[in-house]
């Protein structure tokens, strides 16, 4: 499958710190592309995420930021191109140069070595904060109750919440419920974390602290691939930024360079509305 004539060309500002460059890269997404029906949402995406890097994905509503994420994490299958994490394809197999769908035991076992965090926070609300941590590390990685929960309650004091352990959803508010859900992710040890808009379903007053987080575990040296409106973020934060729209990459660099001084004039419009 081939790109329409009509998209935009990606440009290729900058390029991120330079210890991220040095890198290899532990995401390799190779022509990409994906159908729902006759909509074409993934139009032929090349992309590159490295060892630690942040790398922040900006655009309007609609413009497959959140479907190339879930194609990532194997929610989706992808209609055409290759996924790769640490060199090994994702949701596939290859032989003799075709490709074989992974059984449902073999994406399960990818997919935890990728956290995600989405924009509704997806807690149990009859499970406490510790409870909903300690869920997949016993049931899917078999660890014992009390080593899942004593990593549970060191990572709600990593998100600012060793006192809410014991707190349902219910009493928390939607910022407190979002850094659970973060914990719970990081619960399973992930060597990638994609976050698909975390911050867009809170309050104003909430984003700082699930951002706060965020950075923390960005300067642990986590390899994050990040979906957000959160411009600021992404400048302070991010050591790439990829500006898509229509279902192709228009613009990706620097991070600080592409909000300074975007090359592509539909960029240079989607940020004159959004800063």
């Amino acid at each position: 499958m081939s790109s329409t004539t009509n998209e935009p060309a990606q440009t290729t500002v900058g390029s991120g710190s330079g210890s991220i460059a040095t890198r290899e890269p532990l995401v390799r997404i190779q022509g990409v592309h994906k159908y729902f029906g006759s909509h074409h949402v993934l139009r032929g995406i090349d992309m590159e995420v490295k060892q630690g890097e942040v790398s922040v994905i900006i655009g309007p509503s609609g413009s497959g930021k959140s479907t190339l994420l879930r194609c990532v994490n194997l929610l989706e299958t992808i209609s055409a191109g290759r996924i790769y994490v640490r060199d090994e394809l994702i949701g596939y197999r290859e032989a003799n140069g075709r490709l074989h769908d992974l059984t449902s035991k073999q994406v399960a076992a990818q997919r935890r070595e990728i956290g995600m965090v989405f924009q509704r926070f997806n807690l149990f609300p009859h499970r406490t904060a510790v409870q909903n941590i300690i869920e997949a590390p016993t049931q899917v990685k078999r660890q014992s109750k009390a080593h899942a929960k004593t990593k549970a309650l060191e990572l709600l004091d990593r998100v600012g919440l060793a006192d809410h352990s014991d707190h349902y959803p219910a009493q928390l508010s939607g910022g407190q419920q979002q850094r659970v859900a973060i914990a719970r992710a990081l619960a399973m040890e992930p060597e990638l974390m994609l976050f698909d808009e975390p911050t867009s379903a809170l309050d104003p007053e909430l984003v700082g602290d699930v951002l706060n987080v965020m950075q923390d575990l960005a300067k642990s040296g986590m390899t994050m691939i990040v979906v957000t409106h959160e411009i600021g973020f992404a400048r302070e934060v991010g050591d790439t930024l990829t500006f898509m729209d229509g279902g192709v990459v228009v613009e990706s660099g620097d991070p600080r360079r592409v909000i300074a001084d975007p090359q592509h004039a539909r960029t240079k419009e989607f940020l004159s509305r959004v800063l």
